[in-house]
């Protein structure tokens, strides 16, 4: 189907990868303002280990994730500062997964044990850079000479 007949706008069609992000990291975020502590259980453990509090994550993870959303939203509204968004988002996104791929992965070589999570986050971390590259397409930046 042509992008132009895609009922969410020209600049929406294909956009189920960053949709499914934005709403990970909010959900993430309110499973991380639950009582108790998320961050004690196993592989991610490292997170707290390496200084991130529950609250820390929880409101990166929230502002990230709605402003992601936002970004989606508009996107199809705004052609211009919707891929703008976009583009910022998916690179605090990538940014945010790659620490956590780092950190899992410095711990792995050093307990000796790698986290079956980390093969997940370097794909979503692939994914965003991937998102990143649609959004400056979608957005048809052109450098100023």
């Amino acid at each position: 189907m042509p992008h132009t007949l895609d009922p969410s706008g020209p600049y929406s069609a294909n956009r189920l990868f960053e949709w499914v992000m934005a709403i990970a990291m909010v959900l993430m975020a309110l499973t991380l303002a639950l009582p108790g502590d998320s961050l004690d259980r196993g592989a991610i453990r490292q997170l707290s280990d390496a200084g991130m509090s529950e609250e820390s994550m929880a409101f990166v993870l929230a502002s990230i994730g709605m402003a992601r959303c936002v970004a989606l939203f508009a996107n199809g509204n705004l052609p211009f500062y919707g891929p703008i968004l976009r583009y910022i988002g998916s690179v605090v996104g990538a940014t945010f997964w790659a620490y956590i791929m780092t950190v899992l992965a410095v711990d792995g070589f050093v307990v000796g044990k790698a986290s079956i999570v980390m093969p997940l986050v370097g794909s979503l971390t692939i994914g965003e850079i991937l998102s990143v590259k649609r959004a400056v397409k979608d957005g048809r930046f052109k450098t100023r000479r």
